[in-house]
């Protein structure tokens, strides 16, 4: 973290801005991981906005290949540390979790998926998941959050995005609802809990429609 913060004293406004951007995109991700490891990562790198960013001088957000040339940048020296152990599960983790940060979801999932094969972390196979889900593969993001929950069936976080995937990707509120009613049973007192009882009470208006039925009301 000294080196990042060495390094922004040098740069430009418009190569703060965008670091900030990547971060804002990580944070958004994060809101679907609840507490991904990287989200301590985006308040910092946020937090490196310039003041004379302000409206006016503001540059125009990075394109998807702008985004990808910043990636490439930051895990550059990761790629490097990973010649010398290709089977490093914790930096093929984070290489993949730069990668997602700038939506480089193709490298994010290459990268995801060396890790868990190389050693399978249920945090980890929650962040894959989100990458399979963010590529329109819905069901193998819920296999992978189940295989997760094998190897720890009291994840919270995982236990909350099988809930989320089922009921707003597959509309089966029964599953969502067992994987929430689990979810409150390892952790009680999760900031989350309002809002996974209103998600749960909702659910239950639609337990007797089949899974998959489109409403003229999909539950919010």
């Amino acid at each position: 973290m000294a080196a990042m913060t060495q390094t922004s004293k040098t740069w430009t406004n418009t190569q703060t801005y965008s670091m900030a951007v990547i971060s804002l995109i990580l944070g958004i991700a994060a809101g679907y991981l609840l507490h991904a490891p990287a989200t301590a990562a985006a308040g910092s790198a946020v937090a490196n906005v310039s003041p004379n960013a302000v409206p006016g001088n503001i540059p125009q957000m990075p394109s998807a290949a702008d985004l990808k040339r910043m990636a490439d940048k930051q895990v550059a020296p990761l790629l490097e540390q990973l010649q010398k152990n290709p089977k490093d599960a914790d930096l093929l983790a984070k290489i993949a979790q730069s990668y997602m940060a700038a939506q480089q979801f193709q490298s994010a999932k290459q990268y995801f998926e060396e890790s868990v094969a190389a050693k399978p972390e249920p945090d980890v196979l929650n962040e894959l998941a989100f990458v399979y889900v963010k590529m329109g593969d819905l069901d193998k993001g819920i296999a992978t959050l189940n295989q997760a929950l094998t190897i720890d069936p009291k994840n919270a976080n995982v236990l909350y995005n099988l809930g989320f995937y089922e009921w707003k990707g597959k509309a089966d509120p029964k599953a969502a609802i067992d994987a929430w009613q689990s979810f409150l049973k390892v952790d009680p007192k999760n900031p989350k809990r309002s809002e996974i009882e209103q998600m749960m009470a909702q659910a239950k208006k639609h337990l007797g429609i089949a899974p998959g039925t489109k409403t003229d009301k999909p539950a919010n």
